[in-house]
């Protein structure tokens, strides 16, 4: 009741207060009997049909507001998603399906009322939010035939229109992740947890209720998270922010319940007033939910976050109530990797939707080609038509229409001379009195019905180029996205001067703290060659500091200085074998990946040749161990480096356009981002080595590490250490490890934010985001002596940390502690913060894994694994599975326990397996200890069970807590006790002759008398229970004349027959008063347990 009380009816009421229509049923206790309560016919139905039908002629109306669809067109309208429902499709793809068919509408045969044919039909309103129907219902049961439970019933489900848009699961902490135990229940709810070899072939849920699903919510009341059905644990987020503003009615501080809130923002009212507000849901259906296939991997189903939303409603408020093209302009402020490109592509999808702004000519401008191409690839999902123009001459063309076309261009298109930069550096060079002049360029089209977007604003907003693409479009509303903005009076022009004041701004620090992107660590490896190259180093910048960087290149290469050192064998050799050695300790593991930044393109490729040869080294050391770790051999066998760099002239070197065509024929920049598979050999390119390309916009969250030998500054250096920062399953962190020294430049690449020397709180922001790796080990050390101090004053644990370091000689002493701390943990909020303290201290130990003085840490991150293992044991608590460890500190958890002979690859023994008393024996090695082990394990039991038979499991769970109480203290006698009782309960059901019943029949009479007549056993009379003894026989016999026919429950006809006979019996012929009173309910209750208990 808690867990309605604190999180499901505050968020009943909060929706309510939005407009929802709340059918909360007559009662809570147990599971929902009526479908009617609920809006349904039956248990089976997914879909509200009648309000489907009704919203339909909301939806769909003549000029005169009549409805015009008739009542058999609304029965085959409904019937195309019970088809679609039907299909053999996956989840994702019915889900795709239906999204579809609900976006776009379907047809009639004919209007009848105009005789207009072919009429369209639409599902939802979208122009209009207020014309639809919003309903929440609560407990929402719907059987699973066929299933190992009789039925799922969600704590809330949203309806729109009938179709059920959002489901909730709401949890009390009562264990010690709830979010991750609600993630897990509805995983369980759409069957997607066959991803377990023990559920393989296992149906747990019901899919169809996923089938129309646009995201799901998973909430505590403190804290709620959203994702879609695509989504793993990982991928919900919050949503932090409420916009439009209208909706925000108190600041975003104000939501917090308590003091202990660290984040008042992830509360769930936030997520209700921001997300489910009905006009908000209604726009994320149609403009901001996409089935994305990001970086060539499987489709997945995603919607916006909440930044993207709101930053694309501001820029149309300003579309809608500005005037003049300076006020309608702006800066998009999103940090590197929190989606940008998203977030233009919901724009124009918005755009394109919204009557008053769909003509506009949609202008995108980039500066690079592996950007438009990774651009126009997520622009593709806006369903426009993505046109790209070639060349400068095809611009007034392409762009100088009024068509509402969307339309991408290189900044470079806009010079009136195209030259390279090596050919005009070149001529800058031999002949100083002949640079190049550029002319100003003409007006391409002067509408202020254009919107142009402009990708990494801050690299194209200035020059030549720049100034002709605003002269090109003199009255469009000109946006620039970038995650790096100038900010300085340093710079000749601020990116707000040159495209207006800040739209919306999202920080490093919110993308970090949100999850849309990860923190950086960074390890520093130069030494005296570093030193030795400062001076001429510091000349060079000095020199030739206004040359771009593809100039400076070619300089160094016309004039040797640091090239030639950067590029030796000696030193790349050196630092690749470095790379590699530090690759398989510390990433690979992880399946993760890593990109090399060279200081040239030969350096480049010198690095690739280096670094396969570090691992073929390193194979033949593995196979000359005397036990070889075959595993790693056969990953190290399988890995592949790539050279991705521009190839300048016909006159490379030979072996760097080898490198260049072995990576273009092995597709290198699309299978780097991809898992490693052995059936796919291209994917084992785990070495991306570059010098300019996929340092800006370059997206493969599979890269965890950049080896960074070049010398970059400024943006260059925020850019490409951005490349890291995406987020991905089991990656909690980006890391940088320096060749070069570049990290000496981080104060100064901070200060494009600042016109002053920056502040120590601007650098702790910075720092906390991008930070030295020896900087984690105090974060180490730390996160240790909280938890062990933890567990001294809240577990009583004095001896804890001789414990963990197994310096304690008494083997009962250690028996005695691990006992405690298992008994310690029966309190829920003991658990939780033993989890999150556990984590926080694996998670650092995998982080520096090998560095020297973090294995001191070893042995009691493998003792704590332990105790973390023996509490799962104890509670049956599934949240505090050691799934989320990563590879190195999982395997060597895994391995400890192992040693202890527990197999944590092995479902945990079920408590009516012949197993249990021995795994008990195992476990428990005290009376205490395994009374108390027997009893969590009956209570996880009798909470799973409960739906199959609930009277019975209800006198199961009453019985244990007798059990409890009157030989409280006592725990021989209570672990005796218990062993009889699972004894009775592995039996289960029983016939009984006195009464002449079967288990079947024993079911029956106790749902009639427990259940519906509440009344016990004890409490009648002989004669009164052979009188109830024959009403059940009765009813079985009734029961066994509808049976047999096939398909029972999908005919409605002989469904009536059957409630009606037992009903007329009951109430006619019984002859047991209490009985009769209740007939009806108790006709009910049979007919709803014969289906479920006979479910074809």
């Amino acid at each position: 009741m808690s867990e309605y009380t604190n999180v499901e009816r505050p968020f009943l009421d909060q929706l309510s207060g939005l407009g929802w229509q709340i059918h909360r049923p007559k009662t809570r206790k147990g599971i929902p009997k009526s479908a009617k309560e609920s809006l349904r016919n039956n248990f089976d139905e997914v879909v509200l049909a009648e309000r489907f039908k009704e919203s339909l002629d909301l939806v769909n109306c003549l000029p005169n507001g009549k409805p015009w669809l008739t009542a058999k067109q609304k029965d085959e309208l409904l019937q195309g998603f019970i088809q679609l429902e039907q299909s053999s499709s996956t989840l994702h793809e019915t889900n795709k399906a239906i999204f579809e068919r609900v976006q776009e509408g379907d047809t009639v045969a004919k209007n009848e009322v105009t005789q207009q044919k072919n009429a369209l039909v639409q599902f939802v309103d979208f122009d209009h939010w207020q014309n639809n129907l919003f309903d929440a219902v609560p407990q929402f049961r719907v059987n699973t035939p066929h299933g190992v439970n009789s039925c799922i019933i969600p704590d809330i489900v949203l309806f729109v229109n009938g179709l059920p848009w959002v489901v909730v699961e709401c949890k009390d902490q009562d264990v010690a992740d709830p979010l991750s135990d609600a993630f897990d229940q509805l995983r369980r709810y759409a069957n997607q947890r066959q991803d377990d070899v023990y559920n393989a072939h296992t149906i747990e849920g019901e899919p169809r209720l996923f089938y129309y699903n646009l995201f799901s919510v998973l909430t505590h009341g403190i804290e709620a998270k959203v994702g879609t059905i695509s989504g793993e644990m990982e991928h919900y987020a919050h949503w932090k922010d409420i916009f439009p503003e209208k909706y925000k009615t108190r600041p975003i501080a104000q939501y917090t319940p308590n003091q202990h809130t660290k984040d008042p923002a992830v509360h769930q009212e936030v997520m209700i007033s921001g997300l489910l507000n009905p006009e908000v849901l209604i726009d994320v259906w149609q403009n901001y939910t996409l089935f994305f296939q990001p970086n060539q991997q499987l489709e997945v189903k995603i919607i916006c976050r909440y930044q993207q939303y709101r930053a694309v409603g501001k820029i149309l408020e300003r579309l809608h109530q500005q005037s003049s093209p300076m006020e309608r302009s702006g800066t998009v402020w999103h940090t590197q990797g929190s989606g940008k490109s998203l977030t233009m592509a919901f724009l124009v999808r918005k755009l394109r939707n919204t009557v008053a702004l769909k003509d506009f000519k949609v202008v995108v401008v980039t500066d690079r080609v592996d950007l438009e191409s990774q651009l126009s690839e997520t622009l593709a999902y806006t369903k426009d038509q993505v046109r790209k123009v070639n060349n400068r001459h095809d611009l007034p063309t392409a762009l100088s229409g009024n068509s509402s076309d969307l339309t991408m261009v290189m900044i470079h298109k806009f010079l009136e001379e195209e030259q390279k930069h090596a050919q005009s550096l070149q001529k800058a060079m031999q002949q100083t009195d002949d640079v190049p002049q550029f002319k100003q360029f003409s007006t391409v089209n002067d509408s202020d019905r254009i919107l142009m977007m402009v990708d990494e604003a801050h690299r194209t907003q200035g020059g030549d180029m720049g100034n002709n693409l605003f002269l090109a479009f003199p009255n469009a509303t000109k946006l620039g996205f970038t995650g790096t903005p100038l900010l300085t009076n340093r710079h000749k022009q601020t990116t707000q001067q040159r495209f207006g004041g800040f739209i919306d701004v999202y920080t490093l620090k919110e993308a970090v703290r949100d999850g849309a992107t990860t923190d950086i660590l960074y390890i520093g490896k130069t030494s005296k060659d570093r030193v030795d190259s400062t001076k001429l180093h510091q000349q060079f910048e000095d020199e030739f500091s206004q040359r771009t960087p593809k100039e400076k290149a070619e300089i160094e290469r016309r004039y040797g200085t640091i090239t030639a050192y950067l590029e030796s064998d000696d030193r790349i050799k050196k630092n690749a074998r470095d790379m590699v050695a530090h690759y398989i300790a510390d990433v690979l593991p992880n399946g993760f990946k890593a990109q090399v930044v060279a200081p040239s393109v030969i350096a480049a490729a010198r690095y690739e040749a280096q670094i396969l040869a570090a691992i073929k080294e390193r194979i033949a050391e593995e196979k000359a161990r005397s036990h070889p770790d075959l595993e790693l051999i056969k990953k190290l066998e399988f890995l592949d480096a790539c050279t991705v760099v521009s190839i300048g002239s016909h006159n490379e070197q030979g072996y760097v356009k080898k490198a260049y065509n072995k990576a273009k024929k092995l597709k290198a920049e699309a299978n780097f981002k991809k898992d490693f598979d052995y059936h796919k050999p291209a994917t084992g390119i785990a070495f991306l080595c570059v010098c300019d390309r996929l340092l800006t916009g370059f997206d493969a969250p599979i890269e965890q590490v950049m080896y960074l030998d070049k010398n970059l500054r400024e943006h260059e250096l925020l850019q490409a250490i951005a490349r890291v920062n995406r987020t991905r399953k089991g990656k909690t962190h980006g890391l940088v490890v320096d060749y070069f020294g570049v990290t000496k430049n981080l104060k100064e690449a901070l200060a494009i934010y600042a016109d002053d020397d920056i502040d120590s709180e601007e650098w702790q922001e910075f720092t906390d985001y991008f930070r030295d790796i020896n900087k984690e080990i105090p974060i180490l050390e730390s996160r240790f002596d909280r938890f062990m101090q933890f567990l001294v004053e809240k577990g009583g644990l004095p001896d804890i940390e001789d414990f963990v370091y197994q310096r304690l000689k008494d083997k009962d002493l250690e028996l005695d502690i691990t006992e405690a701390c298992v008994e310690a943990a029966e309190n829920i909020a003991f658990r939780a913060e033993f989890d999150v303290l556990l984590k926080d201290f694996l998670h650092s130990l995998d982080t520096l894994f090998n560095v020297p003085q973090a294995q001191e840490y070893h042995i009691p991150g493998k003792r704590l694994g332990y105790l973390a293992n023996r509490i799962r044991q104890r509670y049956k608590d599934p949240t505090m599975d050691l799934g989320w460890a990563k590879a190195k500190v999982r395997k060597m958890i895994d391995q400890h326990l192992e040693s202890l002979g527990i197999d944590t690859k092995v479902a945990q023994v079920s408590l009516l397996s012949d197993e249990f008393p021995k795994e008990l024996d195992r476990n428990a090695l005290t009376p205490k200890a395994k009374a108390s082990e027997m009893a969590h394990a009956m209570r996880r039991h009798i909470k799973d069970n409960l739906q199959d038979d609930e009277v019975l499991q209800a006198d199961f769970s009453k019985k244990i807590e007798d059990i409890m109480t009157n030989h409280a203290g006592k725990w021989e006698e209570i672990a005796s006790e218990l062993s009889n009782l699972r004894n009775e309960m592995r039996k289960g059901r029983q016939a009984n002759q006195d009464l002449g019943l079967s288990k079947e029949g024993m079911f029956y009479y106790d749902l009639i008398n427990v259940g519906e007549l509440h009344q016990t056993n004890d409490e009648l009379s002989d004669e009164q229970k052979q009188q109830l003894a024959a009403v059940v026989r009765r009813i079985l016999e009734i029961l066994g004349e509808y049976l047999d026919i096939p398909n029972l429950w999908n005919k409605e006809s002989k469904v009536k027959e059957l409630r009606s006979d037992i009903d007329d019996y009951l109430d006619l012929e019984s002859g047991v008063p209490e009985v009769q009173q209740a007939h009806k309910k108790i006709t009910a209750a049979v007919i709803q347990a014969a289906k479920k208990r006979n479910p074809r």
